[in-house]
């Protein structure tokens, strides 16, 4: 395999995929030029060091934290610790464009990828996680957390079709014991490329488990934390490399070589002839 790999390095190189650049070296992000974004209701709490915010609101609409610069095709790893209170809504957005308060977006013009997790069923809310896309403008949509009904698509997933915004879920994994629990810590790991989204969570109950592994076609934004009806969380620690699209097989790239090679071949005799 390792000898594939190689031989194959030149030709990728040639056809200039991302995995000849040289890997980039982490280091845990500072926090401290981030912005709270959306409809609002979050209080986002950076320490000292940078390294860790902690929101600590019920907030009745979705809160954002967000990057100022944005990312693809990189992984992000981190942790998240929730206290006890509540079951509600946690986890990140990324390729996060709209609503930026600094371009004077309105605060539910949406456009981003949001990963969220329940911890127990509640109305129209199921315990789970749900990977979505979220675009579109939502004024005239119920974002409430008043409103548990199917009404509301931050809390039940379901699109409520106006021709002005649009919630759809890309992929779910929902069910008993796939919920968070209280005062315990999870380390995650997402990565963002242009061609797929995977998210790994260690702790409590899952061991090294990818909750999604989604193919799809994505585009550089933001990344985020978000909360939506929950406080006392703790994201930690976040560290940003760098991850390369995925590419073919090493036997497709050889027969890609070879295909490359008998073309150059062809047009060299048709030339001579």
């Amino acid at each position: 395999m390792k000898k594939i790999l190689s031989s194959a390095r030149p030709l990728l190189c040639f056809l200039g995929v991302a995995l000849c650049a040289s890997n980039a070296v982490s280091g845990t992000i500072d926090l401290t030029g981030w912005s709270e974004e959306g409809p609002g209701g979050g209080v986002w709490t950076v320490n000292g060091g940078g390294s860790a915010v902690f929101q600590s609101v019920n907030s009745s609409t979705p809160t954002f934290f967000i990057s100022d610069d944005p990312f693809i095709n990189n992984t992000f790893s981190g942790s998240l610790t929730v206290g006890s209170g509540d079951n509600d809504f946690i986890g990140f957005v990324f390729g996060y464009t709209a609503p930026f308060s600094a371009n004077a977006d309105a605060t539910t013009d949406f456009e981003y990828l949001l990963f969220d997790w329940k911890q127990g069923n509640q109305a129209s809310a199921t315990e789970g996680f749900h990977l979505s896309k979220v675009t579109g403008d939502f004024a005239d949509n119920s974002i409430s957390h008043g409103d548990t009904s199917v009404t509301n698509p931050f809390w039940s997933h379901v699109d409520n079709v106006d021709g002005n915004s649009s919630f759809t879920v890309l992929d779910s994994d929902l069910g008993a014991g796939r919920g968070w629990a209280d005062n315990t810590t999870y380390d995650f790991e997402l990565t963002y490329q242009e061609n797929n989204v995977n998210i790994v969570i260690d702790g409590g109950a899952f061991s090294n488990e990818t909750i999604f592994n989604v193919g799809g076609v994505y585009t550089a934004g933001s990344f985020g934390f978000y909360n939506f009806s929950q406080a006392a969380v703790t994201y930690d620690g976040f560290t940003e490399d760098e991850a390369p699209p995925s590419v073919p097989e090493p036997g497709s790239l050889v027969l890609l070589g070879l295909g490359l090679a008998g073309l150059g071949f062809t047009r060299r005799r048709a030339k001579n002839g």
